[in-house]
């Protein structure tokens, strides 16, 4: 086995999600026991770290079997102060840059390539639209019902009690159905793919300096960059940024991959508008030495599935030679990842299912959160070669 792992950084941004260092850690903890009962290895997790400007969690993680061991420095970028301040905005101001939102990816053809990409995922951007539209039929239907019964200021009585089951709605269901969650996350997106977030951009460059940063400090053998979901974009963004403040990054002794999982950054990368997303990830193509792995998979409907981000943005492709395919494209098989019943359980749940990349396997695979980030195989091999978990025996000896 080559390129055995002794120290690794990870650093992770996950989705638009309001999540704290400690409910993070909390929650990896508990996955990271469900995969030493798969793979027969211990692992000792260090109390949560939090930096001054709370925009950073570190833990150290120590893992071993057999003949091995590993240390991860494990950093996860807290975007909670930014979610949650979106959260705070009066409901009529988030409806309405929802609607703007919604306007522009028409208006822009964005949304239709989208579909182009994957219709699953278009089907999951409309969830929101539709269940306005619900709302705002059942708001029609009692505001009409007020107006037909011709009470003394029935028109304005009606208008009013419609507003108020459209917005109760919204504010009830709407959160309880994640609506107004997604509506606030296609509004940051298109904020964000637009320059029009300067508290995200400058939290993003300060991640990649931080990167750029420990990586001269530390004699890391593998620097990991992994991003979830909308993070799947966003560290995209951050290794642009660490890119930039250290040119030989990716030229010292430890590999530098990113890893998205279950990635929307074509929501980003395929809007007219996103040139500047798009010009940062072509830098990391023009790099040559950073590595890329996109984990894909058809279970889940909020990724794009066997697709190219770098086609499809219609960037210059790496040029071949020893590197491997910028991005290398892997798909997953769930099902082959979990027990049955477990599956069973989660299968139509849509979000808990896009989660499951950073969950705990009940089964060995190939792709494995906990192998990839602690184990002590390099994700270029582990990605190339179909590396069952960390390529570990029974005995937990590589």
């Amino acid at each position: 086995m080559t390129d055995r792992i002794t120290r690794r950084a990870v650093f992770f941004i996950g989705g638009y999600d309001p999540k704290t260092a400690e409910s993070f850690f909390g929650r990896l903890d508990k996955e990271i026991a469900r995969s030493n009962r798969i793979w027969g290895v211990s692992t000792s997790i260090s109390p949560v770290e939090l930096s001054p400007d709370g925009e950073v969690g570190r833990v150290a993680i120590r893992t071993s079997a057999g003949n091995w061991a590993t240390e991860t420095d494990f950093s996860f970028f807290v975007l909670d102060r930014i979610v949650l301040g979106d959260f705070a905005t009066p409901l009529p101001k988030r409806l309405w840059k929802y609607l703007v939102m919604f306007a522009d990816y028409v208006a822009s053809g964005t949304l239709f390539r989208l579909f182009a990409a994957s219709w699953r995922f278009g089907l999951y951007m409309l969830y929101p639209f539709f269940m306005l539209v619900v709302f705002a039929a059942a708001g029609t239907f009692v505001g009409r019902w007020l107006v037909r019964n011709g009470m003394p200021g029935a028109l304005p009585l009606g208008a009013a009690a419609g507003l108020i089951v459209f917005f109760g709605l919204l504010a009830t269901l709407g959160r309880r159905w994640s609506i107004t969650h997604l509506m606030d996350l296609w509004s940051f997106s298109r904020d964000y793919l637009r320059g029009r977030r300067p508290d995200a951009d400058a939290q993003l460059r300060r991640c990649g300096d931080l990167i750029a940063a420990q990586a001269v400090q530390f004699d890391y053998d593998e620097i990991l960059l992994v991003g979830h979901s909308t993070g799947g974009a966003l560290i995209l963004d951050v290794a642009g940024h660490a890119l930039a403040a250290d040119r030989l990054l990716a030229r010292r002794k430890a590999r530098v991959c990113v890893l998205t999982l279950g990635s929307t950054a074509l929501k980003i990368g395929l809007h007219p508008a996103a040139g500047a997303f798009r010009r940062k990830v072509q830098t990391l193509v023009d790099d040559g030495r950073i590595d890329w792995v996109e984990i894909q998979c058809l279970t889940d409907v909020i990724n794009f599935y066997k697709t190219d981000p770098v086609a499809l943005m219609e960037l210059s492709p790496r040029r071949a030679g020893e590197n491997l395919p910028f991005p290398l494209v892997r798909q997953v098989r769930m099902r082959d990842m979990l027990e049955d019943a477990t599956y069973k359980r989660i299968k139509r749940n849509f979000f808990r299912v896009h989660y499951q990349y950073i969950f705990g396997n009940t089964k060995r695979y190939f792709y494995d959160f906990f192998m990839v980030c602690c184990g002590p195989v390099s994700l270029r091999v582990r990605a190339e070669k179909s590396i069952v978990g960390a390529g570990l025996s029974e005995e937990g000896t590589i």
